[in-house]
């Protein structure tokens, strides 16, 4: 006796329509940074597109719906950083025209790197959501506030890990 067993699975379609255009740029705290930088924008742990600038330019990268991203920031001598960004949203919003964020950052010297937990600079440095209330994108201050903090504790006494 033989069983045939048959599976119908409905086919789920993802919106992954254009919803995000994230800019970035140094800040100029560091005031004698010159030269060039790259930001990478990743997908499932693979650069997807690079961008080689001038620190004096901004990078742009436009997302699509219902992924996550990082963007990663790199110039020889610096600690690099890392941005975090999900683009997860209701399939019920609909997006005429990517929503915009604009951030602006800063690099710390290589030569600092001994002074601050492994995590702390591996880590993104800001975790980007959609805001329901707001109707925007926006980063958890909180997250942000207390690894900032973190490290300039670490900067400024010493680790806590030694």
């Amino acid at each position: 006796m033989t069983i045939s067993v048959t599976y119908s699975q409905k086919q789920v379609s993802r919106d992954t329509s254009k919803c995000l255009t994230i800019t970035g740029n140094f800040d100029g705290t560091v005031k004698d940074l010159e030269g060039t930088y790259k930001a990478k924008l990743m997908r499932d742990n693979k650069v997807i597109e690079e961008q080689n600038l001038s620190v004096k330019k901004s990078f742009e990268f436009t997302l699509r719906k219902n992924m996550l991203y990082a963007i990663k920031v790199e110039k020889e001598g610096y600690i690099s950083k890392i941005l975090s960004i999900s683009t997860k949203m209701s399939d019920k919003i609909e997006v005429d025209s990517p929503y915009k964020f604009n951030f602006e950052t800063n690099l710390i010297s290589q030569e600092l790197y001994g002074h601050f937990n492994d995590d702390d600079v591996d880590f993104p440095v800001a975790l980007v959501s959609y805001g329901k209330k707001c109707d925007c994108y926006e980063y958890n201050r909180e997250y942000t506030a207390k690894l900032i903090n973190r490290m300039y504790t670490n900067l400024l006494f010493g680790s806590g890990t030694n």
